[in-house]
């Protein structure tokens, strides 16, 4: 650009977008799990789209949907496959109390912010499946904001 016959240069900054991402594993027994260092974002949404409908209705199975749905979206494929053996294994087992804390967890490791997982409620019905009650009576929730660490840099 010239101004004044001067050339003024445009200053042109890049805006870095960049991610700092973290190793993402845990242990259940003797095996070590690793998960995506970040989820892509069409996954995340359609997770997100997937889940955030369900009511306060949802059956056993849709309820573990969601557990197994979550899994699959972070869990790196030899992961993935080890974590199934394990829950199908009777003789080392990964269990419906871990799966749950496990998926909580990796939530909040994403920047994630679980549903308030209320506590077991003695006037109610017994629960059809130990380990469910935390998405027996809440919706799944996924809440993507601005101020989560996973979207926001």
């Amino acid at each position: 650009m010239v101004c004044c016959g001067l050339t003024v240069r445009a200053m042109t900054e890049i805006r870095d977008f960049s991610k700092q991402r973290k190793d993402i594993s845990f242990r259940v027994d003797e095996d070590v799990f690793h998960a995506a260092r970040g989820i892509p974002a069409e996954v995340l949404m359609a997770f997100a789209s997937k889940f955030s409908s369900m009511d306060t209705n949802a059956t056993v199975d849709q309820q573990l949907e969601a557990f197994r749905s979550m899994l699959d979206v972070v869990l790196l494929p030899d992961s993935l496959a080890r974590f199934n053996e394990r829950m199908r294994d009777r003789a080392n087992p990964i269990e419906i109390d871990q799966v749950e804390d496990i998926v909580t967890w990796l939530m909040e490791q994403y920047g994630l912010r679980p549903t308030e997982l209320p506590s077991s409620s003695q006037d109610g019905p017994p629960d059809p499946v130990p380990g469910i009650t935390s998405m027996a009576s809440t919706p799944a929730e996924v809440s993507i904001s601005a101020s989560s660490p996973s979207i926001a840099s």
